[in-house]
């Protein structure tokens, strides 16, 4: 079991009509222990942040990863077998990743394993990741060093940092009717952060204009230090990248000094919390760009099915957290593919498998979910969002469709 003991009950493969009508017995059911693949269930892995600074949003799609694989536990099961998720908490601290990526791989196998949402950590094991056997599919960050040139051993599950920087620096220079914008990302003094801060500045570059980085700690309890160089640049907007907590602290110290400078996050920090930390006239400042739909925002077959199940599982109060939304896609995800690789599953015909490409319709929730052997970013289209204070919901700009042309 993983460090939350979480087991799972029997999952349906909903992939495209591939076991509609099956029972549970209708399939010789094979094993392969190695693999984490056994007569009754599969172990599937989710390394997350759990208990540490990032545990705000980590936590959340944890939740619904496993909200997912419940929903489909009621209708029977993957060619009979359940999903045993075995969830390792590696509290945003990189060589717990590492200790736990060491466990799911040979200690307690597992067919696949989702989340790592410490892009540090995925630098550091990007080589490891590589020449292992397990894969990684849907991912809570995407880092370069998985993703390019892309490899058979890693799937991305989230937004990408340069759509999401392409995204936000395109639709508010289109807003504020700029010629030459300029930015100033406050971002985590991580490998993800630094990473995310030269996609903002690509990007601004990219509309004839500029940015200036500054770094900020997950664990910090203000910033003031970062405002005070936001006043000294004199931007036309901010860019943040960082934990739910990062674009509260740089909100306030705005407001209190006054500063009204149009801000814009990336989709972890697009939360019900985030908004509602903050008086409407800074959170009304503040925008986010995502993939991922927010819950209450339309009523897609995608959103009620969610929806719907949510309530059900006690999650009423996270449906509309786009951290939410992304581990229920996920959960969808996982479940389709390991019913795509057949009765027979192994590592080697689920990695063989997503290799030649593959897909899902997420029914609204997203733009589809797709694979190809040349990319394995999985969500490459996004749309600014933004938050009413009046009816407490979420409102998109335009369609996601419409957002392709800020990315190249």
């Amino acid at each position: 079991m993983g460090m939350w003991g979480i087991r799972v009950g029997p999952v349906l493969g909903l992939a495209a009509g591939l076991l509609l009508g099956a029972s549970p017995l209708a399939f010789a059911a094979s094993e392969s222990p190695a693999d984490g693949v056994y007569a009754d269930h599969i172990d599937w892995g989710v390394i997350m942040d759990l208990s540490g600074p990032t545990s705000a949003s980590q936590a959340v799609w944890t939740a619904g990863i496993k909200d997912y694989i419940r929903k489909v536990d009621d209708a029977g099961g993957i060619n009979g077998r359940k999903i045993n998720l075995l969830v390792e908490d590696e509290r945003f601290d990189a060589s717990l990743d590492r200790i736990a990526f060491e466990k799911l791989t040979g200690q307690t196998p597992v067919l696949g394993i989702s989340g790592m949402g410490n892009a540090s950590a995925q630098v550091a094991l990007a080589s490891t990741i590589r020449r292992g056997k397990v894969p990684v599919l849907g991912s809570y960050t995407t880092t370069k060093a998985v993703t390019e040139p892309p490899t058979p051993m890693f799937y991305g599950g989230f937004c990408g940092y340069k759509e999401m920087a392409q995204v936000g620096v395109g639709a508010l220079t289109e807003r504020l009717k700029l010629a030459a914008p300029k930015v100033v990302t406050v971002h985590l003094d991580t490998a993800g952060g630094k990473e995310y801060a030269d996609f903002v500045n690509a990007a601004a570059m990219r509309h004839g204009g500029s940015s200036k980085a500054v770094p900020i700690k997950a664990n910090a309890a203000d910033a003031t230090a970062q405002v005070l160089e936001i006043i000294a640049s004199k931007p036309d907007f901010v860019a943040v990248h960082g934990t739910a907590t990062t674009p509260v602290l740089l909100m306030r110290a705005m407001q209190q000094y006054g500063l009204p400078t149009p801000v814009f996050g990336m989709a972890y920090i697009g939360t019900p919390i985030v908004y509602n930390s903050l008086p409407p006239e800074a959170g009304s400042r503040y925008s986010f760009v995502s993939c991922f739909t927010p819950g209450g925002t339309d009523d897609s077959a995608g959103m009620k099915a969610m929806t719907e199940s949510a309530d059900k599982f006690g999650h009423s109060a996270m449906k509309d957290d786009i951290n939410y939304v992304a581990g229920w896609v996920i959960g969808q995800l996982v479940t389709e593919a390991i019913a795509k690789a057949g009765p027979d599953v192994t590592r080697e015909k689920l990695v063989a498998m997503l290799s030649k490409g593959f897909s899902i319709d997420t029914k609204g929730l997203s733009a589809p979910v797709s694979y190809t052997p040349e990319d394995h970013s999985g969500i490459a289209l996004l749309k600014p969002f933004g938050f009413d204070y009046a009816t407490k919901r979420f409102t998109g700009s335009g369609t996601y469709d419409e957002a392709r042309k800020y990315e190249q």
